[in-house]
């Protein structure tokens, strides 16, 4: 082999690589859209496993308030009690694993919605009248907690 013939095969060589590059960087591309529907998808998800946590750190005002019906020690106020400390368990195992996936400020932003489900609650289990004084004071928590956090 001459000297022109190495060259030339250097040269397809470099020209294969180049093109295998390209085609390798549209698929990269595309894995990279992939990566941010993958990203949006999980968002989605922790957001969802945020509310869910926060829909549970709401329940144990609810296993207290039921365990207020019983005698001090009686079999049901012992398992409202029991059901309050293990909902806030629940909570804070999720709580941590929702703060590995969001940030903590964004994260508080959010708390407050705990204060509408307690309205929701109090309505749907104990029959309590949500009187627009209380959606009102509701309103003013959540907007001071958003403002605080900001």
């Amino acid at each position: 082999m001459n000297e022109n013939t190495l060259h030339r095969e250097g040269t397809d060589a470099i020209i294969d690589e180049t093109l295998q590059d390209r085609k390798n960087n549209g698929m990269n591309e595309k894995n990279s859209l992939k990566s941010t529907d993958t990203k949006k998808h999980l968002q989605w998800k922790w957001f969802a496993i945020l509310h869910i946590s926060l829909l549970i750190n709401s329940l144990p005002g609810v296993a207290s308030k039921l365990a207020g019906r019983y005698k001090v020690m009686s079999p049901g106020f012992v398992f409202f009690c029991c059901l309050s400390i293990g909902l806030l368990g629940v909570f804070a195992v999720v709580w941590q694993q929702v703060l590995k996936h969001m940030t903590l400020t964004f994260a508080l932003t959010n708390k407050p919605i705990t204060v509408i489900y307690s309205l929701i609650w109090g309505a749907l289990i104990f029959s309590e009248h949500i009187r627009p004084g209380m959606v009102v004071g509701s309103l003013v928590i959540i907007a001071g907690i958003m403002i605080g956090v900001s």
